[in-house]
């Protein structure tokens, strides 16, 4: 729900936010208006990052990293087949370790762990595709799924520009009720909610065409969200003389 806060001041008031305009030999205070105003712009998500991973254990770390490779490789390679550019695909961890003795005291064969992860950036209408493929494939890790825009910049500009055009139906409204008539903008402050920009934007975002027969059954359901951007602007009007 937009929110506004109202706050006009004459030429009688001693304030910090008095505007001051020095026309002559004397000192004239200029009235103004002051509006705040927030304003929040929600659209559809257009992209997806997806961590997806694939995690195993051996009992020597030759094995551990032999075995992680190869599957790795496998659901590299089946993304590649539906059409998910490599550019889109980047490592986020690799990671090869000796699994701890939790049974102090006792001893136990050594076992190794191996895991990778992915970030996967992809159209928000292919993520449960890539989803699909890669759990087919072997992966065994989905950590998150991260919906934004492609060009949250233009997003924000809305968001601004909505609290703009929210400030001045405001001024507009308490100007022609208490009989003031308003001048031009004497200054705009603008306070943007901060949003989560999504890395890799300069990636290449292909449509992954898989055929129905190819496709696996789907185990789960991804809902891709909205996005919001939210901003807040104080305006100062002038009162027309």
């Amino acid at each position: 729900m937009p929110k506004c806060a109202l706050v006009v001041f004459a030429a009688t008031l001693f304030s910090p936010f008095v505007v001051l305009a020095q026309t002559g030999p004397e000192a004239a205070v200029q009235k103004t208006i002051e509006i705040s105003a927030t304003e929040k712009v929600e659209v559809p998500a257009e992209t997806a990052t997806l961590k997806i991973g694939y995690q195993n254990q051996a009992s020597s770390k030759d094995a551990a990293y032999a075995e992680n490779a190869r599957t790795a490789n496998k659901i590299l390679l089946a993304l590649s087949d539906a059409g998910v550019p490599k550019e889109a695909i980047e490592t986020e961890t690799l990671n090869l370790a000796r699994d701890e003795d939790r049974y102090q005291g006792r001893p136990q064969p050594s076992t190794y762990s191996a895991s990778q992860q992915w970030q996967i950036y992809a159209k928000a209408s292919d993520a449960q595709k890539i989803v699909d493929i890669a759990v087919a494939a072997g992966a065994n890790e989905i950590e998150s799924v991260d919906w934004t825009v492609a060009d949250p910049q233009k997003l924000e500009d809305r968001a601004y520009a909505a609290a703009l055009a929210r400030a001045k139906k405001v001024a507009e409204q308490t100007a022609m009720q208490t009989g003031l008539r308003l001048g031009a903008i004497i200054s705009v402050t603008n306070s943007t909610s901060p949003g989560s920009r999504l890395r890799g934007m300069d990636k290449q975002l292909m449509t992954v065409e898989v055929s129905a027969a190819k496709l696996p059954v789907p185990m789960l359901k991804l809902q891709p969200g909205t996005v919001e951007r939210e901003a807040s602007v104080t305006v100062t009007y002038a009162i027309a003389q």
